[in-house]
């Protein structure tokens, strides 16, 4: 451990990231005048894999991070290996990471000034991988579009956890993540928001996110999120109550969810904007399965069953 107490934990939870985990923590390592900080990665893999990829990286073994790597004897899923993770943490100041992440060289001094400036919490801009694949541009879309980096600085509730930073305190006092196979961010951002809490997207705040390739897994995915999100809104009174009232909606979220993404990249990302005007049908039809299992978790369909898909998310 370092003699210094960190001011900063940068958590990251895993599962089967042995392919991205490595430059995630290389980005940590040239952060350009960091506050002292360490490095929780709470892995929950099946094997070894990640772990190894990790290990290295500490100062114990040589490597230039206060890290620890704790292994989680189950499968968690991302909100409780948060929750792990914190729990293991010894700063006032949390950053949660992805591991399929890569920090820009100033994130870790960017996010301390916020939280410094009196924010509960803060979200930063996520942007999309270096490849130019149409499945994992779809995908980024569907997931990202209000954290692409030309949104301007505005307070809302919608952080997604693959770069959150978050006062402990308020962390604590809200009872962290919730355990849920997705969704668990918009759950607890949404109590953070409903208690009057101070949050922020801040675009100079940056991550690069490395979000996979591929039509198959990209349509798996959004049965997973779709799923939880609905079970979200049931359960956690999240906005779009009238779908949980009456789920047959669902099926006009596609309609509505493309119709946004395109005025929403009209307006903050001109370039996504020209590439959705391409590809607006796969889109639909990728939000269209993401719709149907979001009327299934509303149902509580237990046709369905996402704990059963090995997707990671």
């Amino acid at each position: 451990m370092s003699e210094v107490p960190p001011v900063l934990s940068v958590v990251i939870p895993a599962y089967r990231a042995h392919a991205t985990i490595g430059q995630c923590l290389a980005s940590l390592c040239v952060q350009r005048e960091p506050p002292p900080f360490e490095v929780i990665v709470a892995d929950s893999s099946p094997d070894g894999a990640t772990e190894r990829i990790a290990k290295p990286f500490t100062r114990a073994v040589g490597g230039r991070l206060d890290l620890q790597v704790v292994r989680l004897r189950e499968r968690a899923y991302p909100g409780t290996a948060r929750n792990r993770g914190v729990e293991r943490a010894r700063a006032r100041r949390l950053l949660f990471l992805d591991a399929d992440c890569v920090a820009h060289p100033d994130l870790l001094a960017r996010a301390v000034v916020a939280l410094d400036a009196g924010v509960a919490a803060v979200g930063g801009a996520i942007l999309p991988p270096d490849h130019l694949s149409p499945s994992a541009r779809v995908r980024h879309l569907l997931e990202f579009k209000e954290s692409l980096p030309g949104v301007p600085l505005r307070r809302t509730w919608q952080i997604p956890s693959a770069c959150l930073a978050m006062d402990r305190a308020v962390f604590e006092r809200h009872g962290g993540f919730p355990d849920t196979r997705a969704s668990e961010d918009w759950l607890l951002d949404w109590r953070l928001w409903q208690a009057g809490e101070h949050m922020l997207f801040d675009p100079r705040m940056r991550v690069r996110h490395q979000t996979p390739a591929g039509w198959k897994a990209l349509f798996r995915y959004m049965k997973v999120l779709g799923f939880a999100s609905g079970r979200a809104r049931k359960l956690g009174g999240l906005p779009g109550q009238v779908v949980v009232r009456h789920p047959s909606l669902a099926l006009g979220l596609p309609f509505t969810r493309t119709a946004r993404a395109l005025a929403w990249t009209a307006r903050y990302a001109p370039g996504e904007f020209l590439f959705l005007l391409a590809f607006w049908p796969a889109y639909f039809a990728v939000a269209f399965s993401w719709a149907r299992a979001f009327a299934s978790g509303v149902r509580d369909d237990a046709a369905y069953d996402p704990a059963a898909d090995d997707v990671v998310v």
